[in-house]
């Protein structure tokens, strides 16, 4: 069995990618290991795999490290680009060339749509066969997906607090509706240093929270237990993303599990999630949307107005479990074929 180790090793992405040759192993601290943290570990005896999924809260030193580390020891480097934009750093050009040299050093590329893999590909000097496309895949146990009950007819949101995640965008247009349907908001992972980094933004929320009785604020300082998510999810029936840019959103997978409409940043990589499988209600917003309260709540409301997705989920169930087969193959591929020649 292929022990592979993720970096980051917490998400409930990577408890899926187990397959029979394969599988992800824990983290020797006990806690998921940053790039850095990773370079310089002791000893590398519990895994034969490195896969990262990130490059942001690493350098170009700690990735340099990382993959001469990985040549010395003759273990196998994968990255997977899940974003081409930065989602917690503001540095974009320092991003970008972390990204590049990560694809540059690593034995095998992917990333999750076809938009995606050009833009990659052109930037790391390969064709663009030789960047893999894997999808996301189901952000739910596929024994779940038939289940998609609906509590509530209101909007949520949720997430860490992200320069690209404007959460107060969507408090202020939702303000602006003549009816307003409930709307809960859910601050996850939040560090000492985001209560000083973000005080502006956590204050308005809690001000806004107070004096509205359709409006609530739930503020956590842990990743929230994927089956309480989905649970929390399930009162409303928009999932909203306020993002100002993306590239890929595994809320937007569980958004579909869960039989949720959708409000959505339009850009490519997004709409390319979900080309495949059974219709998901979304109504996409420009980018720019986020700076006028009035525009932003009529395309709020407009996803309020969309058509109710399917609730039996069994067509979903069986996409899900023939894109999960699919995800299972493209990664042994990833995990055992040899490296590309570039252009």
């Amino acid at each position: 069995m292929l022990r592979v180790f993720h970096v980051p090793s917490h998400l409930s992405y990577v408890a899926k990618l187990a397959g029979p040759a394969f599988a992800p192993t824990p983290s020797p601290a006990g806690r998921p290991l940053q790039i850095g943290e990773l370079a310089a570990w002791p000893s590398w005896d519990f895994f034969d795999v490195a896969h990262l999924h990130s490059v942001e809260l690493a350098t170009i030193n700690d990735i340099e490290r990382l993959a001469a580390r990985a040549a010395s020891e003759k273990k196998r480097l994968v990255f997977t680009a899940h974003d081409l934009v930065p989602n917690i750093e503001r540095d974009r050009a320092a991003f970008d060339r972390k990204t590049a040299l990560t694809a540059s050093r690593a034995a095998a590329v992917a990333t999750l749509t076809e938009p995606a893999a050009l833009k990659l590909a052109r930037s790391i000097g390969v064709p663009e066969s030789a960047v893999h496309v894997i999808p996301h895949g189901a952000a739910l146990p596929l024994s779940s997906l038939e289940d998609r009950t609906i509590a509530g007819q209101g909007v949520a949101a949720f997430g860490a607090l992200r320069p690209n995640r404007d959460l107060l965008a969507l408090v202020r247009a939702w303000a602006t509706l003549p009816a307003r349907p409930p709307l809960q908001v859910l601050v996850r992972s939040v560090s000492a240093a985001d209560r000083d980094r973000y005080a502006s933004v956590l204050a308005e929320l809690d001000q806004v929270g107070r004096a509205e009785p359709e409006l609530r604020i739930s503020t956590r300082s842990d990743v929230v237990p994927p089956d309480d998510l989905a649970s929390w999810c399930r009162q409303s029936s928009v999932l909203v993303l306020p993002y100002r840019h993306i590239t890929h959103s595994g809320q937007l997978e569980l958004a579909r599990d869960l039989g949720l409409r959708v409000l959505a940043p339009d850009v490519p990589t997004l709409r390319a999630q979900l080309a495949q499988g059974p219709p998901c209600p979304t109504e996409w917003f420009p980018l720019g949307a986020l700076d006028e309260p009035n525009r932003f709540a009529d395309h709020l409301q407009r996803a309020l107005s969309l058509p109710s997705p399917e609730r039996d989920g069994s067509e979903l169930r069986r996409h899900r479990t023939a894109e999960h087969r699919w995800l299972l193959d493209a990664h042994h591929e990833l995990y055992f074929q040899h490296r590309p020649e570039k252009m």
